[in-house]
């Protein structure tokens, strides 16, 4: 099983001010690594699919929705004593998916999954791995539902690797994530993402 040197931070937000022609904008990033809720509470997941639910909107005060192909569906968090093949990147949970198995509630730990944002964005990234070489695609979409770009990485086996989209127009209104190649249980981890806010845009710095 490789070793991942990546680090898992608590969830985080960070500011930083910028001053543009006639604005001061704020850069705001935020870490999700499904260790802790979204008011830095830990996490006691379960190892079993059939003791969890999927993730919904745990991460709403974040600003941060995720949903699955159906109304209980979707990818939920669990323990990496799953045996997933892969450990997380830190600390011991992620979010987790496989085709074969049921949730709790009658649900299909199965993608698509959809993460929606409160507020457009401009940058994206998650890992992702599974216990065999998987292939997994990012795809980026505005508001209106228009497709802005997509990303795509294979993994080797029990390796993590970084999906990832950017936008200077800061118009990322949702991500979908697919394995589209490789087994059926597959795993996610470290979710970030960067919001920029301008403040003040009647401001006249003259």
């Amino acid at each position: 099983m490789a070793t991942s040197s990546v680090m898992k931070l608590s969830i985080a937000t960070i500011s930083t001010a910028f001053i543009t022609l006639g604005t001061i904008s704020t850069a705001q990033a935020a870490l999700i690594n499904f260790d802790t809720d979204a008011n830095g509470n830990p996490i006691n997941a379960s190892s079993l699919f059939i003791e969890s639910t999927a993730l919904t909107n745990l991460y709403a005060p974040l600003g941060v929705n995720f949903s699955g192909p159906g109304q209980l569906s979707g990818g939920s968090i669990l323990d990496q004593l799953g045996n997933f093949g892969v450990n997380a990147l830190s600390g011991s949970n992620f979010l987790a998916f496989n085709r074969d198995a049921i949730l709790s509630n009658g649900g299909l730990p199965t993608d698509p999954e959809t993460i929606s944002f409160a507020d457009s964005i401009s940058d994206f990234s998650i890992f992702a791995s599974a216990g065999e070489s998987s292939t997994f695609q990012l795809q980026a979409f505005d508001i209106n539902n228009l497709l802005l770009g997509t990303n795509t990485i294979t993994t080797a086996f029990g390796e993590w690797g970084e999906l990832s989209f950017s936008s200077s127009s800061v118009n990322i209104s949702q991500v979908i994530l697919t394995e589209i190649r490789g087994e059926n249980a597959f795993v996610y981890d470290n979710l970030s993402l960067h919001l920029q806010v301008s403040q003040f845009p009647n401001l006249d710095l003259c």
